[in-house]
């Protein structure tokens, strides 16, 4: 398919100087030599086949992008009636632009990121930006179905991150959490689905290097999590606005591709294109300037701030807040450099109960029996930022980007006192990409170097439990201590491409990956349990079933002691893929060879694709393929099994006995695992139609060996095997139009429609998803609508809304001072699966599925330019939920969880 469009509390910690030091050297230090490397050769284009029918000069522009694999970017009006007398033969991208552009008045400009400008000739360059939107035309791309969003056509209304963005893209489907009105103080990303897969199966990559999270992405913070920090699938968390382009392929990966079972997240960052600017903005939202909806069993909770729970992590509801965004970006040139700089920073504001207690009088006032009490502020802040450069005029490609970000918490356990901790996030990325052609053969290296962490510093490391006092009296004190998990990666993928004749292309290459995984506990952490002795006589009650701390004796202690864990391995992968294109016919078939150091697995995928054009001018197409991919593996796989020797656990029985040893190796151990896969088949139909782009593909994707976590009850043991699977059925439409002029305006369409049938032993969306599910096997026997099936078909939970269907406007002012944006989503048909109990016939866990209604939300986005000149401040209203529709999104024990009803954000900037 084809889409063209402050104090932080408690310490800080700095990203390790050695890292950002030896990152930046590396980068110093290719670019000083690959420049060198470069001008010593003699650069050669590449020869095309190209068979471009004569007639209208813009289908003849679209059939050479498509035909050369470039990225070409026009005008519509520039070429509105003009015709071209068409190719045949073999010419390179210039040759055949020039000759298609002959006494047009045209002119072809190079950028910095490899593509092509086709201007008019009078024009300079500032004039040519105003005359946007461009056609975009993705070549090569739109035969095997990748998808490519432009900056000027991201949505961005509400979060401005990655789910929101690719929401458009029928294959991706997004938490059902992110539009929730229980938590619009958030502003962590949301997590995304691509093909049913997990979020952290997808591969996400900024300027050709991978910035995945490959420690523990699946984890969530809960009052149980005594050894693990809570991940993110993402390792750096990307601001939208400083993206020029995101790229996802979701069917028909190249062997070129790997790490991944979901797709792949090809993220581009602004570069500079010929024009300096520079701009700053502030945007804002609050809690007044949204309507809530809130199912009636929660509305009095959801009022006071606090959930009915008795512990776990605040924010389940967030009546009260504010959020803030400072963004500044700007691009200019030095020399022979371009340089692009952006800065960013959200902030959130909520206000939360941090103790309830059981007051009988609150509940005959309210029906409530927890009465919150102890309100505080919490603080949350988002920092990100980039820098590129990119060398010009040259006849090779070179370009280099760091990227940073960092996510701060503030946050406590409801009911744990004394129990205040810091939740951060942080990532910085090094990316350096080199392009040359040697003779006939084309080279891309890409070099990265990059650091993630996941951390969290609580104010105490110790926790207090008192099994017979109740929470409500002080039953649980402390905290967990400081706990930091950290990767190193430092990654070289090298791809070569050279054509054997006209028609056969063979490209090769590989990839090797360093990882250094480390988790570091910075201070001991004691975990002691109080209990009653009950060979005495009781003392008497401090409250209703509670007694005084003072009455019980120390009955257990855990200590998780301080020190590091760490690990190295490399992973490495090699791949051959032949791409053929000849007369009505073109192919790819390859294999990748993937040594996952991790587990000790060595994998072969084999990729293939072919096709049909079905027209002389090779605009229609049919293609199909089979494919398997490789997903993921994480250092949680491991670090359960070397985090034993760590752990130090006493107990006794009675206050005068003596403490015992327990043996921690009776508690878990580790199996060897396979590496989990997907195998996908897709067919799919492509080319023109009504004055744009269409679509229609169908996939198969089957998800075997997924990593489940595994109980036995008899021997209380934990492990981890390749029970899980998983399904998914998909039907992808889209229709992308040609942006037009009309009544003085520039208009283009997006459009896409996608059915999904999904099955899985699991869920994706809570603290105990996927690898981190603690159930029976896959394999096991439920009983659902009347029969028995096995657990892996049950429909799956979430990331899974069976027909979802987006639609943009976007409409632009013919002198570019008035952009109106309005995006609208369907969805119908979800289903919430739930687990009913036990059949009492057969004695198998009973699911009964819950249909859910469907839900519209139109979004509407006006960004006016104040002056005439180009240099002058902005307004931007987003509207969310135009029409304020109740949307229920997912239902819980007979509650619904609704959509944010209407919302508005205000943005004011300026731009130079």
């Amino acid at each position: 398919m084809s889409f063209n469009l402050v104090a932080l509390p408690f310490k800080s910690k700095p990203l390790p100087r050695l890292v950002l030091f030896g990152a930046l050297g590396m980068g110093l230090f290719v670019g000083w030599t690959l420049p060198s490397i470069a001008a010593a050769t003699s650069a050669h284009a590449e020869v095309h086949p190209l068979e471009i029918a004569d007639g209208d000069l813009g289908q003849a522009l679209n059939a050479l992008g498509h035909q050369t694999g470039i990225l070409l970017s026009y005008s519509p009006d520039l070429v509105d009636g003009m015709t071209s007398p068409g190719l045949s033969g073999q010419y390179t991208v210039l040759q055949g632009l020039g000759l298609l552009l002959s006494g047009t008045g045209l002119q072809v400009e190079q950028l910095a990121n490899g593509g092509f400008l086709i201007r008019n000739q009078s024009n300079t360059t500032d004039d040519q930006a105003a005359a946007l939107p461009l056609m975009q035309v993705e070549g090569a791309y739109t035969g095997y179905g990748y998808a490519a969003i432009e900056n000027g056509e991201m949505r961005n209304a509400m979060r401005g991150d990655l789910a929101e963005t690719l929401s458009i893209i029928p294959s991706v489907r997004v938490a059902d959490s992110s539009s929730s009105s229980l938590q619009q103080g958030d502003i962590k990303p949301a997590e995304l689905s691509i093909r049913g897969a997990a979020p952290y199966q997808n591969k996400l990559m900024l300027d050709g290097a991978s910035i995945d999270n490959l420690m523990d992405p699946a984890q969530r913070e809960n009052p149980s999590n005594y050894t693990n920090v809570a991940g993110h699938s993402q390792g750096i968390f990307l601001n939208t606005d400083f993206l020029s382009q995101v790229e996802v392929i979701d069917v028909n990966a190249s062997a070129s591709e790997g790490g991944f079972s979901g797709g792949v997240i090809k993220a581009e960052t602004k570069s500079y294109d010929g024009e300096d600017f520079f701009s700053i903005s502030q945007r804002s939202t609050r809690d007044s300037w949204t309507n809530f909806h809130i199912d009636p069993a929660q509305l009095g909770e959801f009022g006071d701030g606090a959930a009915q729970a008795v512990t776990g992590v605040p924010g389940d509801f967030q009546p009260n807040f504010r959020k803030d965004q400072l963004s500044l970006q700007g691009a200019t040139r030095i020399g022979d450099i371009g340089i692009f700089a952006g800065l960013d920073e959200k902030t959130s504001r909520i206000w939360q109960k941090q103790v309830v207690d059981i007051d009988f009088d609150h509940f005959a006032q309210t029906g409530r029996i927890f009465k919150p009490s102890e309100e505080r502020s919490l603080d949350t802040y988002s920092r990100s930022g980039v820098l590129r450069l990119d060398w010009l005029e040259q006849d090779y490609l070179l370009n280099a980007s760091l990227a940073f970000s960092e996510y701060d918490e503030d946050t406590f356990f409801i009911n744990y006192l004394d129990s205040d901790f810091d939740s951060r996030h942080q990532g910085l990325n090094l990316s350096v990409n080199y392009g040359q052609h040697f003779g006939n053969t084309r080279l891309d290296l890409n070099v990265s170097a990059g650091i993630s962490s996941d951390e969290r510093y609580f104010k105490h490391a110790v926790l207090d439990q008192y099994r017979y006092t109740t929470i409500y009296q002080g039953g649980i004190i402390g905290g967990y201590g400081d706990l930091e998990s950290e990767q190193r990666t430092l990654t070289s993928t090298l791809k070569l491409s050279t054509p054997l004749t006209d028609a056969l292309t063979f490209d090769y290459g590989g990839e090797l990956r360093w990882l250094n995984f480390r988790q570091n506990r910075l201070n001991d952490f004691t975990y002691n349990e109080y209990t009653l002795d009950f060979t005495q006589p009781l003392p008497p009650q401090s409250g209703l079933g509670s007694w005084s701390p003072a009455d019980q004796y120390h009955a257990r202690e855990v200590i998780y002691q301080a020190g590091e864990i760490k690990f190295n391995n490399l992973n490495a992968a090699a791949f051959t893929e032949l791409n053929g294109d000849h007369q009505r016919f073109f192919w790819r078939t390859g294999l990748r060879l993937e040594r996952d150091d991790w587990l000790g697995n060595t994998n072969l995928a084999p990729r293939l694709s072919a096709g049909i054009y079905l027209d002389a001018a090779k605009r229609y197409r049919i293609t199909a393929g089979a494919n398997r991919y490789y997903g993921k593996s994480f250092l949680a796989y491991r670090l359960r099994e070397l985090e034993r020797d760590r752990i130090v656990i006493r107990s006794r029985t009675s206050p005068n006995a003596e403490y015992q040893s327990v043996d921690v190796n009776r508690t878990w151990f580790y199996q060897d695992l396979d590496t989990p896969y997907d195998d996908e088949l897709n067919l799919g139909i492509s080319g023109p139609l009504m004055s744009g782009e269409a679509g229609l593909m169908l996939v198969e994707r089957k998800g075997e060996r997924q990593v489940r976590t595994r109980y036995d009850a008899t021997t209380q043991m934990y492990w981890f095997d390749n029970s899980g699977s998983s399904r998914t059925h998909q039907v992808d439409l889209y229709w992308r139009s040609t942006p037009a002029e009309w009544l003085g305006a520039y208009w283009a369409i997006n459009t896409s429609a996608s059915w999904m049938d999904k099955q899985t032993d699991t869920t994706y969306g809570n603290s105990s998803s996927g690898y981190l599910s603690n159930s029976n096997s896959a394999d096991d026997e439920v009983w659902f609508e009347g029969k028995r099936i096995l657990k892996r078909d049950l429909p799956a939970n979430d990331f899974a809304t069976p027909v979802s269907i987006n639609l943009d406007l976007i409409t632009r002012s013919g002198d570019d001072r008035i952009q109106l944006r309005n995006a609208f989503a369907l969805t119908n048909g979800y289903r919430s699966l739930r687990n009913v109990g036990t059949d009492s016939t057969t004695g198998l866990k009973q699911y009964e599925v819950h249909k859910q209604g469907s839900t519209l939300r139109w979004d509407m986005s006006i960004d006016l330019r104040l002056l005439q000149s180009r240099n002058s401040p902005y307004l931007r209203l987003d509207v969310v939920n135009v029409t304020d529709n109740q949307n229920t999104i997912s239902a819980e024990s007979n509650v619904q969880l609704f959509g944010v009803g209407r919302q508005y954000w205000l943005e004011l900037g300026y731009k130079f």
